[in-house]
């Protein structure tokens, strides 16, 4: 998961209406770039994934629904094509080169290469994607220089034009008009986040078009409802004290958010707080084993209700128990998701399993798991999920889970069932919570107020 960004300065407007986030220089997209996705707006940099997830190739394919053109480096243009042609880009060294067909290549090329429309508007296509057709994308399909001789494919557009492609990916469009303004505004505030970050900085990327950063479908991930919500809400973006932040956000937080900080570690929790989502269980704290085995094994009414992980359990007999905590210590051996007591691994005398720590919304921080004379720790959401996997081998829905055990005559550990709530990470906004607020009649300043207490609301100027 992304690091949460250092406090940089916005300057607040005192006018009425939404403060103008004055964003730094930095921030600004150069007026050629502009230009060329075809608004006055910041631009995105979205690294685009093939179908297997990985970030690169030794060669791409792209097409045009209309003619379509490649420029180099220096924006000269190398060769146009009419719709439909194929044309594969790879490189040979520092240099790039191109091909349709069995035709001839044309080599030593200087990159980045650019390919846009020549002006009827017909989107751009990659070949490398899944799906019944090659995805669809507005703006530019920009090849870039990866490792290893491979190359990247970036989309480059302006930020309202990706977050078309971004809020019906994230948040169904059933879910009504003002959760989509709360997603779109979130997003837009972790697309500026990311863009500081620059996490993909080796493919010349601000942010990929995954669940690692955030889901983004181009043209065939869009829908008149989250097109609507974007444009409704265009440039809005929320600031922690006058400062930028990370809004995270995940399907369903089981009745109760986490704070980031509390989640990822040792990050900036500014604008990020953990807060009640529905009905609590009176004079219990969540923070403790028995009061999160009531919150997690019981109903309570909440605003993410609706979804089908808002409550869930998962059972292993001892035998499976073992099994499970004996691939995952192979899995994470030699990383600092499991830390162990003992260099041996005496999986075969199994004795309980506890959390040590918990947060406020009762999610355990870490998982310890005994045998005589030897323990092993699984620490952080992602590592619990991944490690305490299902019988079925799926990971953990999220980390809000509470454990019972069962024993038999001789005291052995027999059955461990785990209590869980939720989908995903539990940080930051509730996706599910955001249509039960809704429905309560808020709008999506009030949701994302719900959700993110420490910020406020501006309004980008770039």
């Amino acid at each position: 998961m992304p690091a949460r960004l250092g406090r940089r300065t916005f300057l607040l407007a005192s006018s009425g209406g939404a403060a103008a986030l004055m964003l730094p220089s930095w921030l600004s997209p150069p007026s050629a770039v502009r230009a060329q996705a075809g608004e006055k707006s910041m631009i995105a940099r979205v690294l685009i994934r093939r179908a297997d997830s990985s970030l690169d190739a030794s060669s791409l394919v792209i097409s045009g629904d209309g003619e379509f053109k490649v420029t180099d480096a220096k924006g000269e243009q190398i060769e146009k094509w009419s719709a439909q042609k194929q044309v594969r880009v790879g490189r040979e060294g520092d240099a790039f080169w191109v091909q349709v067909g069995d035709g001839e290549r044309i080599t030593g090329l200087t990159g980045p290469l650019r390919f846009n429309g020549t002006g009827d508007g017909a989107p751009l296509r990659n070949h490398a994607t899944s799906g019944p057709e090659p995805t669809a994308f507005r703006g530019t399909l920009e090849v870039t220089a990866s490792v290893d001789g491979r190359v990247a494919l970036v989309n480059v557009l302006g930020i309202e034009e990706y977050l078309y492609g971004v809020v019906t990916k994230e948040l169904p469009a059933y879910f009504g008009p003002e959760p989509l303004k709360a997603q779109a505004v979130a997003a837009r505030t972790y697309t500026i986040a990311r863009k500081v970050q620059n996490p993909h900085k080796a493919q010349s990327a601000d942010i990929c078009d995954t669940q690692h950063c955030q889901a983004f479908g181009a043209i065939n991930g869009e829908h008149a409802l989250g097109r609507a919500a974007v444009d409704a809400t265009r440039g809005v973006v929320m600031s922690s004290g006058g400062a930028p932040f990370t809004p995270y956000y995940s399907s369903a937080c089981g009745g109760h958010t986490e704070s980031a900080g509390t989640i990822f570690g040792s990050l900036d929790t500014s604008g990020d707080d953990a807060v009640g989502d529905g009905e609590l269980p009176g004079g219990t704290k969540l923070s403790t084993d028995d009061g999160a085995l009531k919150f997690f094994k019981n109903g309570w009414a909440s605003n993410c209700t609706g979804s089908n992980k808002y409550r869930w359990s998962y059972a292993w007999d001892a035998e499976q128990l073992k099994s499970v905590v004996s691939a995952g210590l192979s899995r994470f051996q030699g990383t600092q998701t499991v830390s162990s007591s003992a260099p041996d691994a005496r999986v075969e005398h199994l004795e309980t399993v506890t959390v040590p720590e918990r947060g406020a919304s009762g999610r355990a921080l870490s998982i310890r798991f005994e045998a005589p004379g030897v323990s092993w720790t699984v620490k952080r959401d992602w590592g619990i999920r991944n490690f305490l996997r299902t019988p079925e081998g799926d990971l953990l829905p999220s980390s809000a889970v509470a454990m019972e055990i069962e024993r038999g005559p001789d005291k052995k550990l027999t059955k461990l069932t785990a209590y869980g709530a939720g989908w995903g990470h539990g940080a930051g906004m509730c996706q599910w919570g955001t249509k039960g607020l809704a429905a309560r009649g808020l709008a999506f300043d009030a949701i994302l107020a719900h959700y993110y207490p420490s910020t406020e609301l501006g309004q980008t100027t770039a």
